[in-house]
């Protein structure tokens, strides 16, 4: 999609109004617009035609307003606890640590620091009888610098008692939710902190109440154009106290005020150049979270649900995984991005020519689980299971077997360099460049 992607140009029409009680800034939108499913670059705000954006500017510009809001209140719970998969997720995000590092940090503070419970779970709650166990933790963490007044907080209000969304049983599957130890931190080396830190916050914030907002859509309408403004103001931090939230100040400014049935003036009208911007690279955060949700690209309902609990590999593997296709040269890690390499293209021209596609998609995974699954309910055999790995691995040889060497069929392309031999076309194969007439080629891969 990004090698493919063609930019194009739109504008943004941001108008400022005057009122009473001072200025604020709304953006013009499309009342009429619809989400299409062929062009995903379409969006209400997003004006594709520069003279229609300046005539919304020119008709606006000046003129008085009339303003409709609506008000309401909203709540925000705080995270659940973190799994592993989670936790790479979010160290990924905030530190730029890989998957690998942060499991191998996770490791030794639970083997060797022993300030961590087990990290390799795919389990974000805790066990019903655990409760006990996380007053005694948070009674350790009320003489820990950084955490002291939270925990405090927490045992002082009582917000440690059953709930289904922190103890459950039902959501526990071999180990629980990684959360602190009893074990006050020690010598923690600046990797060992910043996770140590995370994990614990992420413990501290759950047990508090959710955060209130109190949430502002405003339309104002000029000469029959209308404009959108947002305001959202934090009335109670909540768990966001943890993060050392307290007010608005970061959160959307607040508007201005406007008075029931006051007009406004449109004082100043900008048409905002803007240029679309092809699908973001995956960072291993992304990434780790495609792999987990990866089940939600199966169509098939039974396989879909057979790897809802799984996704593609487990989280003690993902970071192995990642790290396997960066040591084998299919994806190169480039700052926080991965980026697929020539090698990972000629794979997938290569699997796709020989027609066996079910390797690159999560639809095989999710045929395995079901079957396995299955075998779980003594439905199939393991004796049927292996006999199908088996059908599938003949079914690979025999199509592999029906092409030779440079054969393979493809999407290939045509280069616009003639043949310098004897100016014929030179055409893409899948490991060479040929030319139609002569005898004229050379590798893709020059040197390896």
């Amino acid at each position: 999609r990004i090698r493919k992607f063609v930019p194009r140009d739109f504008w943004e029409v941001i108008g400022t109004f005057a009122c009473a009680a001072g200025n604020y800034t709304g953006r013009w939108f499309d009342e009429k617009f619809s989400k299409s499913e062929t062009d995903e670059q379409l969006r209400a705000e997003r004006v594709w035609d520069l003279a229609k954006a300046e005539e919304i500017k020119a008709k606006c510009l000046g003129k008085l307003g009339i303003v409709t809001e609506e008000s309401k209140p909203t709540t925000s719970l705080s995270p659940l606890l973190y799994d592993l998969t989670s936790l790479q997720r979010d160290a990924n995000a905030r530190f730029g640590f890989s998957a690998k590092n942060t499991l191998g940090v996770a490791q030794a503070l639970y083997e060797k620091h022993k300030v961590l419970t087990y990290p390799r779970t795919d389990s974000r709650a805790l066990p019903e009888d655990y409760i006990g166990t996380v007053k005694n933790t948070l009674g350790m963490l009320s003489e820990v610098t950084g955490y002291s007044a939270f925990a405090d907080q927490v045992l002082k209000s009582g917000w440690v008692h059953p709930n289904k969304r922190i103890f459950n049983n039902a959501k526990v599957s071999d180990h629980f939710a990684i959360i602190p130890t009893q074990l006050a931190p020690k010598t923690l080396s600046e990797p060992e902190q910043k996770l140590y830190d995370l994990v614990t916050k992420r413990f501290l914030a759950i047990f508090y109440p959710a955060a209130e907002f109190l949430e502002t859509t405003r339309i104002t309408r000029v000469e029959g154009e209308p404009f959108k403004s947002a305001g959202k103001i934090l009335v109670s931090p909540g768990w966001l106290t943890v993060y050392g939230k307290q007010s608005d100040s970061d959160e959307t400014p607040s508007l201005a005020p406007v008075k029931a049935g006051e007009t406004v003036k449109t004082s100043e009208v900008e048409v905002k150049p803007n240029v679309t911007k092809p699908p973001a690279r995956y960072s291993e955060a992304t990434l780790l979270s495609a792999m987990e949700g990866a089940g939600k690209l199966v169509d098939d309902d039974e396989l879909r649900e057979a790897m809802s609990e799984k996704g593609l590999g487990t989280p003690a593997t993902r970071a192995a995984i990642i790290e396997g296709l960066i040591y084998e040269d299919y994806v190169h890690r480039n700052g926080r991005e991965l980026q697929a390499t020539a090698k990972a293209f000629s794979l997938m021209e290569l699997l796709n020519g020989l027609g066996i596609p079910e390797l690159t998609k999560p639809e095989l995974t999710g045929e395995w689980e079901f079957q396995l699954k299955e075998m779980q309910r003594r439905k199939i055999s393991r004796e049927q299971f292996m006999s199908g790995i088996a059908d599938m691995t003949r079914r690979i040889v025999d199509r592999a077997k029906q092409f030779e060497y440079d054969t393979i069929p493809g999407d290939f392309g045509t280069l616009k360099v003639p043949c310098p031999k004897c100016g014929g076309e030179i055409h893409e194969r899948y490991k060479q460049f040929q030319c139609v007439k002569c005898d004229f080629a050379f590798w893709k891969t020059l040197c390896s």
